[in-house]
């Protein structure tokens, strides 16, 4: 673990940095997918520089309604949230990429506190570029930047910070693990809570297949950009030979998991290398990489899973439409 302190303009922010070896990390991550029965890849390593730019591009199409249904949902809602919180001025966000949405709530909040501490967390080191565009539009802000897994920052959390917190996790990110991880995830952050914190959570709801399998397919071809650049990504870091061109993105709703999985799909028997690696990584024609999931919530699921981790709910915000909800959560 390192703390130092970077620099923007004349404005400062701490920098904790509890990533240790990310490209050893990469590696290791990535052959353990390949080497598995049916491959996966973990969904985090979609945002180098491309891929983030890709997924800007992604939210502002007509198809993808969660970042604008989410966005109006926060503005609408954000005085309610200031309420609750009221006298909270230390804000933990967790997959904080490039905090679009959370602009909403730091924007109110320094209004009504004059300025907050702000602690976003997230393993890209694009957090660091977000972080010095943060400091130069909210010179207000106490920033403490976290380069770090989920589990790894919250119990850094736990141990530094005694204020009490508002816990921040947006853009329905907590929908992409699995049904278990989403339960030990919100589990971890029970564990992190002390007694008066709040945590807000948002929430992609089941809806209509079609509306589902629309926002990841957009006709633009982004969503299909984005999936394939992780390809890209492991080349670039990796000294892979992935051809990108035999590969097809593939995204289709699993009712029975209620979730939205992401594919690559080989187009053709091939093999692939990755530098440092003995092994061969060999695919069938149509035998796929699984990249991502994007679990769609019920309201007994979220019932069942905040009651399992612990978690009280004391408020929800939807949409007129319900597509999407950002939920409130204590301890239970």
């Amino acid at each position: 673990m390192s703390e130092s302190i970077k620099k923007a303009g004349s404005l400062k922010f701490k920098l904790v940095d509890l990533s240790y070896s990310v490209k050893d990390t990469f590696f290791k991550d990535v052959v353990k997918g390949m080497s598995c029965l049916k491959k996966f890849l973990e969904p985090k390593y979609f945002y180098d520089l491309n891929g983030s730019q890709l997924f800007d591009k992604i939210c502002k199409t007509k198809e993808y309604y969660p970042t604008r249904t989410e966005e109006k949902i926060l503005k609408d809602s954000i005085n309610e949230i200031i309420s609750i919180s009221e006298g909270i001025t230390h804000l933990i966000e967790l997959g904080s990429g490039s905090s679009l949405k959370t602009k909403i709530i730091l924007k109110n909040f320094i209004k009504k506190y004059g300025s907050i501490y702000y602690y976003p967390i997230d393993v890209s080191e694009i957090l660091i570029t977000t972080s010095h565009r943060l400091l130069k539009e909210f010179p207000e802000l106490k920033l403490t930047t976290i380069i770090s897994e989920y589990q790894e920052a919250l119990k850094y959390v736990k141990k530094n910070i005694s204020s009490t917190k508002l816990y921040v996790f947006l853009g329905s990110s907590i929908g992409n693990y699995e049904r278990a991880g989403i339960i030990s995830l919100l589990k971890s952050l029970s564990k992190a809570m002390n007694k008066n914190d709040i945590l807000l959570v948002g929430m992609d709801m089941v809806k209509d297949i079609k509306v589902l399998q629309a926002a990841y397919n957009d006709k633009k071809g982004f969503t299909r950009k984005f999936n394939l650049n992780i390809l890209q990504h492991i080349n670039d870091e990796l000294d892979a030979n992935f051809d990108i061109k035999k590969f097809e993105h593939r995204a289709k709703f699993n009712s029975k998991e209620s979730r939205i999985e992401m594919h690559l799909v080989s187009k053709e028997e091939q093999a692939v290398k990755i530098d440092g690696c003995k092994q061969l990584f060999h695919f069938a024609k149509g035998e796929s990489i699984h990249t991502e999931n994007s679990f769609k919530f019920t309201e007994k699921l979220i019932k069942e899973f905040s009651k399992e981790a612990g978690l009280k709910e004391v408020k929800k915000w939807s949409d007129d439409k319900k597509y999407f909800s950002v939920r409130m959560f204590v301890k239970g």
